[in-house]
């Protein structure tokens, strides 16, 4: 029972804890237990982000964080009028599945929508 509710746990701090954009590392993160969930990314003009990379600490993998970790980031960008360019292969199927939420804002180069 102690595991189930860390797990939940974890999963709230995810949820809930805010998505940090830090420009030095060039990486969104959420706090989670001590450590990151991270996504890195190139800025490629003032407006639009390119995702080349998702990290979910050893310890957390194969628990359904890095879905939560993509949606978050996702709807960060969108919320604050983004473009997204998903070079990171995990979030290209995370978007694969959420493809009517995030096509107006997720660009295959800079001139074109998916």
């Amino acid at each position: 029972m102690k595991a189930f509710s860390r797990f939940y746990s974890f999963r709230a701090n995810l949820q809930t804890n805010p998505v940090v954009e830090s420009v030095v590392t060039k990486e969104f993160k959420i706090k989670i237990n001590g450590d990151f969930a991270t996504i890195d990314y190139n800025k490629i003009d003032d407006n639009t982000y390119d995702l080349v990379h998702s990290n979910i600490p050893k310890e957390f993998h194969g628990q359904g964080l890095g879905s939560i970790l993509a949606q978050r980031v996702f709807d960060h960008l969108v919320q604050n009028n983004k473009k997204i360019k998903v070079s990171c292969e995990y979030l290209q199927k995370y978007f694969s599945t959420n493809r009517e939420k995030y096509k107006h804002f997720v660009v295959n180069d800079l001139n074109e929508n998916l």
